[in-house]
């Protein structure tokens, strides 16, 4: 089972509204998150990246910052996958 807490993408694109360079950071850290295996490493790379963006960091924090959330990603590390 994919434990994995879903993605509000579509919520992320609207915030950031026309930021150039939005569109392409939510789509890497989609691909990143949503890898067979997720690297820890390159999810803090692309979270980052998307906390730069004028009215996303907002969203994303809240996202980033749910206790399912931090829980998949503490898997991630102490897994070591």
């Amino acid at each position: 089972a994919d434990e994995r807490p879903p993605l509000p993408a579509d919520e992320w694109r609207s915030a950031a509204g026309d930021h150039p360079g939005a569109r392409e950071a939510i789509g890497a850290f989609h691909d990143a998150y949503h890898a067979d295996a997720p690297d820890r490493g390159r999810l803090d790379e692309h979270a980052h990246r998307l906390r730069a963006i004028d009215g996303l960091a907002a969203p994303f924090e809240r996202w980033w910052l749910d206790p399912r959330v931090q829980a998949f990603v503490a898997e991630l590390g102490a897994t070591g996958i």
